[in-house]
């Protein structure tokens, strides 16, 4: 931990944090119903060993997040990026640790933009739908309306169906909303390519604006390298459902990811690949 984290607020602390998950569906929902027995008499749910066709996603997860930064999160596909995500939202249960946290009145998280939209709705009442889901009161809304419009820059076309909005239109929507929640922390899950790159740099710009107005943080989850150097000020690197670095050095942290990707790799055909991956990434 750098001195400069520890003058940092944390908002966010896990602690030895784990979560499983059953292969087989019949067990999975016997294993459901048990829990739910258990619940229902006061006992935990899940938190016990390993049982038949169960494994970690995440295992021993210990990090703090801190206000005022944006964190990079990265690893390949199933090293349990998402499912720490949504532990941290509160969509899934922890099975072993803790997470804590402190100052956070609000979390926003974006896992599928267009999640929620009505294709039959204008523009204008799927900004209502959206802010619905995000937690946002019809008054919220209201009062935010302005800026969701501007943000998006979409005015012309909020009298349209979302169905015949470009997929880019309906992603600048979702996140004006999103953003529009004012969240103290702002989770972003593979979502950031929202419309053309002149939008994406305002996204970029804004973020970075955004986390040093008040104690809020941004966790951005992504595998694309150019992304994360662009906006990312800590850097944390995943595979097989443990955290593998934690770096504030981007650059190192990315060719540490890089290499933990390519490690099964002969040398030649590794090589090439990273020949690749500094071309077209890079």
């Amino acid at each position: 931990m750098s001195v400069k984290q520890e003058e940092q607020q944390v908002l966010v602390s896990l602690r030895d944090v784990k979560k499983k998950f059953c292969k087989n569906l019949k067990y999975n929902m016997y294993y459901g119903i048990l829990d739910v027995l258990r619940q229902s008499v006061g006992l935990p749910a899940g938190r016990g060993p390993l049982r038949a066709h169960e494994f970690y996603a995440l295992q021993g997860i210990n990090l703090d997040i801190y206000a005022g930064q944006i964190v990079g999160v990265v690893g390949a596909n199933g090293s349990g990026k998402t499912t720490m995500m949504r532990l941290i939202s509160g969509i899934y249960p922890v099975d072993g640790g803790t997470i804590e946290t402190s100052g956070v009145r609000r979390t926003t998280s974006i896992f599928a933009l267009n999640a929620g939209m009505n294709p039959v709705f204008t523009g204008l009442e799927n900004i209502y739908l959206k802010g619905a889901m995000f937690g946002m009161s019809k008054a919220e809304i209201d009062r935010k309306l302005d800026f969701i419009i501007a943000f998006s820059e979409l005015e012309e076309f909020l009298g349209s169906p979302v169905g015949n909005y470009s997929s880019g239109m309906k992603a600048r929507l979702a996140y004006s909303v999103a953003i529009a929640t004012e969240p103290d922390l702002f989770i972003i899950d593979e979502a950031l390519a929202v419309g053309d790159t002149v939008f994406k740099a305002k996204c970029y710009e804004h973020l970075q604006a955004y986390v040093k107005e008040k104690p809020r943080a941004v966790i951005y989850v992504t595998n694309r390298i150019s992304k994360v150097m662009a906006i990312a000020d800590r850097l944390v690197v995943m595979s097989k459902g443990t955290i593998r670095k934690d770096t504030m050095d981007i650059q190192a942290g990315l060719e540490y990811y890089i290499d933990v990707c390519l490690a099964d790799m002969d040398v030649n055909r590794k090589a090439l690949r990273l020949k690749m991956i500094r071309h077209f990434e890079m």
